[in-house]
């Protein structure tokens, strides 16, 4: 003898919708493809502090004229990045900024 039973699944459409875009969001991010970094983005990124940051890349002398071609320059008083570039510079410039640590 088969008996058969019915299962009912419920799926909450707005959950799997907000779940997918959070999920493509952080994709995009991790690859830093077409999205901008802000300054607490760079913290995340290096395990810096803010002021750390400030005073060793962004302000630092040596580094202005990538500075100049990577970030907005603090133009609207919130500094932001191009996440592409600033990464290729942190890889570049990574045993000089963390001999500093030293």
């Amino acid at each position: 003898m088969t008996t058969s039973s019915a299962i009912q699944v419920i799926v909450d459409e707005q959950y799997i919708r907000e779940l997918v875009k959070e999920n493509v969001k952080n994709a995009l991010e991790d690859s830093g493809i077409g999205c901008w970094w802000d300054l607490k983005r760079l913290e995340a990124e290096t395990c810096r502090k803010r002021d750390w940051l400030i005073e060793n890349i962004l302000l630092n002398p040596n580094f202005k004229e990538e500075m100049t071609l990577i970030s907005n320059g603090r133009e609207s008083s919130r500094w932001m990045f191009r996440a592409e570039e600033m990464r290729k510079f942190l890889d570049q410039h990574f045993h000089y900024l963390n001999a500093k640590m030293r």
